[in-house]
C-alpha cells in the first residue's frame, strides 16, 4: 500500500510539473500571458524544483490578496529575458488575474453552528471542486471570503448553499483588505543567529531538539520552498510555513545583545 501511494504520488508530481511547464512555453511560444491554478506548498515547492528547465520569460504570483498562502503563477511571455524571472507584481498585473473573491453569508439566527475554515473547504469539496480551484479562505465572523478561479465563480453563486447543517448565501465580493488583513502576532525576541531552526523555535515556542524532525521530514517551507536544513539563514521578509503549526515572517531584525544574540521581530499569522 506505501509502495503504491508513493509512486501515486510521484505520478501526480510528473503531471503537474508537464502542466506547468506546458503553460510556461505556451505563453513563451505565443507571446501571451498563461495563468496557472492555485498552487498549495508542495505544488509550489515543485515550482522552484524546475524553474531552471523553463523559458525564460516573466512571472508573477498572486493569491487574491498579498501574502495568500495558496498562489497562482502567471507566465508572461511578452516579457523576454535571459532566464525565468519573478517580476515585480503590481496592479494592474493583478488586475489581470482571473481570480474570483466570493463571499459566503450565514443567515441571521443566533442558531448558527460556529464554522471553521475547515468547514467551509470541506463543503467546496463535497461539491466535486478540485482543490487547485480554490486558494485562501477567511472566515471572519458570520462570514467567510473564498478566492477561486473565475471559472467557477457563478457555479458557486448556484451550487453552494450549505456548509455542514447551515444554509449560506455565496455571491461575489471585492476583496476588502480591511476585512481580508491577516491577524498577527508581533513576537519581540532573541536569537543566537538567523538560523531556521531558532527563529521557527521563537515563533511556536518550542526547543530547537523538537524542530529537528519537522525539518527533516521537508515540512518547512521557506517563500514556498522545502527546506531541510536547520541551519538555513534567514532575511528580512522570508516567510516561513510550518506544517501543523502555522506560518510567519521575519519583519525586523534589530541590534546586537551584549550577549551576542541578535534581537528580531516575528510577525506570526494567526488567521
Amino acid at each position: 500500500m506505501e509502495r503504491y501511494k508513493q509512486m501515486k504520488s510521484e505520478k501526480e508530481e510528473l503531471l503537474f510539473k508537464r502542466r506547468l511547464t506546458e503553460s510556461a512555453e505556451l505563453a513563451y511560444e505565443h507571446g501571451i500571458a498563461v495563468t496557472s491554478d492555485f498552487l498549495g506548498l508542495a505544488e509550489q515547492n515543485l515550482f522552484h524544483e524546475i524553474k531552471k528547465e523553463l523559458p525564460a520569460i516573466g512571472y508573477t504570483c498572486f493569491g487574491g490578496v498579498p501574502q495568500a498562502e495558496r498562489y497562482c503563477i502567471r507566465f508572461d511571455g511578452t516579457v523576454t529575458v535571459t532566464s525565468l524571472k519573478e517580476l515585480p507584481l503590481t496592479e494592474e498585473v493583478m488586475a489581470e488575474y482571473p481570480i474570483s473573491c466570493m463571499k459566503a453569508s450565514l443567515p441571521s439566527s443566533k442558531y448558527n453552528e460556529s464554522l471553521s475554515h475547515r468547514d467551509y473547504l470541506g463543503s467546496l469539496l463535497s461539491l466535486g471542486i478540485n482543490r487547485s480551484k480554490i486558494g485562501d479562505i477567511y472566515v471572519r465572523n458570520t462570514d467567510a471570503f473564498v478566492f477561486c478561479t473565475d471559472g467557477i465563480a457563478e457555479f458557486l453563486c448556484k451550487e453552494w448553499t450549505q456548509v455542514r447543517h447551515t444554509q449560506i448565501h455565496c455571491e461575489a465580493a471585492a476583496p476588502d483588505m480591511g476585512i481580508l488583513a491577516p491577524s498577527l502576532q508581533q513576537i519581540i525576541g532573541t536569537v543566537p543567529s538567523l538560523r531556521l531552526d531558532a527563529l521557527i523555535a521563537t515563533a511556536f515556542q518550542t526547543s530547537r531538539s523538537k524542530l529537528a524532525e519537522v525539518i527533516d521530514a521537508g515540512r518547512v517551507f521557506i517563500n514556498g520552498k522545502a527546506v531541510t536544513k536547520a541551519g538555513t539563514e534567514l532575511k528580512a521578509g522570508d516567510v516561513v510555513s510550518v506544517r501543523g503549526k502555522g506560518r510567519f515572517y521575519l519583519d525586523e531584525v534589530k541590534n546586537t545583545t551584549k550577549k551576542g544574540r541578535t534581537v528580531v521581530v516575528i510577525q506570526k499569522y494567526t488567521s
